[in-house]
């Protein structure tokens, strides 16, 4: 890789969100791939960041279904349950996709030679980077290709149209056995008393996704760009 041009930021990440946010409210949208750290270290430095924030799409969880990390909890969420909790009852406006959903898209083997014989400018260059992925899909899951978290996730925050929805409470375990364990509470059922779930603002879960569209969408922007 080429040696950076630019400077480094001098300040913390979450100063930068804050910053930033606060520079263009009701602008700025998130996309969040990794454990929410930043996030709730905005949050907690800034209280208003929540209604300056347009709209934050996170990558994480494993809503109703099993984990990636073990059978409770999926990768991001369980690098730091504390701050994930922070963020999906901050009242912010959120997204959240699982891999529930992002498991459901992938690019198979042939796909990968498609990618690799396409236009892109970039195609070689992530086919060559993708190798030791796909292996260990193969070796983890039994998935000849590779499952598209990110790019999924990307496509949730500039084609929501793709998906579908539901909203509701969502907390994290912090603690015991299932740490990291996302639950959301659908709003199904009208408790007898309050519960942890009690007095949040609902998040939005993608619930469905148009499979063939998003892949589409995924290689066109591979392929071409």
């Amino acid at each position: 890789m080429p040696e950076p041009k630019s400077k480094k930021v001098d300040i913390s990440a979450s100063e930068f969100l804050v910053d930033k946010v606060s520079q263009y409210p009701g602008e700025i949208s998130i996309l969040a791939l990794g454990p929410l750290t930043n996030l709730a270290l905005a949050i907690k430095r800034d209280s208003s960041f929540v209604t300056k924030v347009k709209r934050i799409v996170i990558l994480g969880g494993a809503f109703f279904s099993l984990g990636n990390i073990n059978p409770a909890a999926e990768a991001n969420i369980y690098g730091d349950p504390e701050a994930a909790d922070i963020v999906f009852t901050s009242g912010a406006n959120i997204d959240v996709v699982g891999i529930n959903i992002t498991t459901q898209v992938k690019l198979s083997d042939d796909d990968i030679s498609e990618l690799r014989q396409s236009a892109g400018k970039h195609a070689q260059f992530l086919c060559d980077i993708s190798k030791f992925y796909r292996d260990w899909h193969v070796k983890s899951d039994g998935v000849y290709g590779i499952f598209l978290h990110d790019p999924v996730s990307f496509v949730v925050l500039v084609r929501p149209d793709l998906f579908t929805f539901k909203k509701g409470v969502v907390r994290v375990e912090t603690q015991g056995l299932c740490v990291g364990h996302t639950l959301m509470d659908q709003g199904l059922k009208k408790w007898n008393s309050e519960n942890p779930w009690t007095g949040y603002s609902p998040v939005s879960v993608v619930w469905s996704v148009n499979v063939d569209e998003v892949l589409k969408y995924i290689k066109d922007v591979l392929m071409t760009q």
